[in-house]
């Protein structure tokens, strides 16, 4: 059992977390029994519901079997650990998560997987470990897979893919935030986006788009009762 300072500590250390986000991270309870090693910094790993299994992988390090929500150093699994979330009447999701190599959106989301809607805000600089950044927080959004009728599946998913879009919409508000400080204006006064943000929209409608597709396979693919 942790002792009350111990508690308090690694509570303020969630309230951290929380304070950085564009929403609170933990959808759960607090995580038991986290993971505290010395000088690395720490990523909430959640699921959506909470209270799933997950398997945190990668590296030299021996695989990390958790329930949502814990705390986990992500650069003991080397650049790209993966998340590995699943539970019984849901769709298994693996999902990498890329140390953050770059600080613009619009250059990032170029590197397959460095963008997601499932990944909170960065680490701080001085967060870092060996030189890596990670999220600050990884909940991964797991979809149900076993319904009554064919009409509870469909309201669900149709649910699912409004979600989906406003998770997606999130992500193109702080590349728009970004690309506004990096238009050129010419000489005829026009105010246009730079090739590189230009790219990025394209790129995110692109994984927005392969969001919604997996989806509907899901939808698909889910067992009537």
């Amino acid at each position: 059992m942790m002792g009350a300072r111990t508690l308090g500590i690694a509570f303020a250390a969630v309230l951290a977390l929380t304070a950085c986000s564009s929403e609170p991270p933990p959808s759960g309870k607090f995580p038991p029994n986290p993971e505290r090693k010395a000088g690395a910094a720490q990523s909430l790993i959640d699921t959506d519901p909470s209270g799933k299994r997950c398997v945190v992988s990668g590296g030299t390090a021996a695989p990390l079997s958790l329930t949502t929500p814990r705390l986990v150093a992500l650069s003991r699994f080397g650049t790209d650990p993966v998340v590995d979330c699943f539970a019984d009447g849901y769709f298994r999701v693996r999902k990498a998560v890329p140390a953050i190599a770059e600080p613009l959106y619009s250059l990032r989301i170029a590197i397959p997987g460095a963008v997601d809607p499932a990944f909170g805000p960065d680490q701080k600089p001085d967060q870092g470990t060996r030189g890596k950044l990670f999220p600050q927080w990884v909940r991964i959004r797991l979809q149900e897979n076993v319904f009554a009728t064919e009409a509870e599946r469909d309201r669900y998913y149709a649910a699912e893919a409004v979600r989906i879009q406003q998770a997606w919409g999130e992500v193109e508000r702080i590349l728009g935030r970004e690309c506004r400080n990096q238009t050129k204006t010419e000489a005829k006064g026009l105010i246009l986006l730079t090739p590189e943000c230009r790219k990025a929209r394209r790129i995110l409608g692109e994984r927005r788009d392969s969001d919604l597709a997996a989806s509907e396979i899901n939808r698909r693919q889910s067992t009537i009762r």
